[in-house]
């Protein structure tokens, strides 16, 4: 019996140590695993931190973009799930202020002939084939019929300069603005067949060319390039209106200018059009007034001085 109690003790001393070590391995365990936890939430937290700053810097460029709208929605979404409601005032704030500073980048108007507001369009230099443009909807009281379109870089000058007439009890209504070249082929066509009455004894040619003084050949027209506007009524008596006054006075200081004056036919080859105006930026339409140039003069002057 002694032998057998020798024997126990030492099996229960045994069986004592290994439940002290498994013991002890069961605390390491489970502090190493506290470890592990603690340092993979606060990776999380950081890649989760890393990536927030790198949604809203996204956010930031795509919000001064304005071909694509939807993107700047869609990344505001992002941007708002991810901050509090005061961060989404911020947000919404700076997104704002870059909008407005991205409307006027884009649509501040360039110096070289090779410039968007700049673009000579005449007889002699027709739209490249399948030519678009960016266009936006003329504001719905300043348009005789909805959803007349512009230039999308110029429909808030275009905008701002029927409103300030308004302001000065003149009314200006654009009657003609964003033509397809489909539809310029329409208005051509009915030119052509208007003429042909007309000059019954005059050839094809000749019928042509007088066609083109009055309703320019398709992929020839300001109005498929987007920055023309014809304002009002299509008739010469329209120099006689205050619209008419008010324009010649004002329409510089908002980048227009009377494309097709009375003096300058023989240059443009295009009838004299109290009604037709074009955008081409501020500077260059006060420059062009001073100089009594038409822009086919313009150009060739800031070809000379190379500016």
């Amino acid at each position: 019996m002694p032998v057998l109690d020798r024997a126990t003790r030492h099996l229960i001393e045994t069986l004592k140590r290994k439940v002290k070590a498994l013991t002890a391995l069961t605390i390491v365990l489970a502090v190493a695993f506290s470890v592990m936890t603690v340092l993979y939430i606060t990776k999380d937290g950081e890649e989760n931190k890393n990536q927030t700053s790198s949604t809203v810097e996204v956010g930031s460029d795509n919000s001064t973009s304005i071909e694509n709208p939807e993107e700047n929605t869609q990344t505001s979404s992002v941007t708002d799930a991810s901050t509090s409601t005061s961060s989404k005032e911020n947000t919404s704030s700076k997104n704002s202020s870059a909008n407005s500073s991205a409307i006027a980048t884009t649509t501040t108007p360039g110096d070289t002939i090779d410039s968007w507001n700049l673009k000579l369009v005449n007889s002699e230099n027709p739209l490249p084939n399948g030519f678009t443009v960016r266009t936006e909807k003329i504001k719905a009281s300043y348009a005789r019929d909805v959803g007349m379109l512009y230039d999308a870089r110029a429909v808030s000058y275009l905008n701002a300069m029927c409103a300030a007439a308004e302001k000065d009890g003149v009314n200006l209504l654009v009657i003609s603005s964003h033509r397809t070249n489909a539809r310029q082929t329409t208005l051509y066509n009915n030119q052509v067949t208007k003429q042909k009455a007309k000059y019954p004894n005059k050839s094809e040619d000749e019928i042509k060319k007088i066609a083109a003084t009055i309703s320019a050949y398709p992929g020839t027209s300001e109005h498929e390039l987007g920055l023309a506007v014809d304002f009002n009524s299509v008739e010469e008596s329209f120099e006689n209106t205050p619209e008419y006054q008010w324009l010649k006075t004002h329409s510089a200081e908002y980048g227009f200018i009377l494309r097709y004056t009375k003096e300058k036919q023989d240059i443009t080859k295009v009838i004299y059009e109290p009604w037709h105006y074009r955008y081409v930026g501020e500077k260059h339409a006060k420059k062009m007034n001073q100089l009594g140039y038409c822009l086919e003069e313009y150009i060739e002057y800031l070809k000379n001085n190379n500016k």
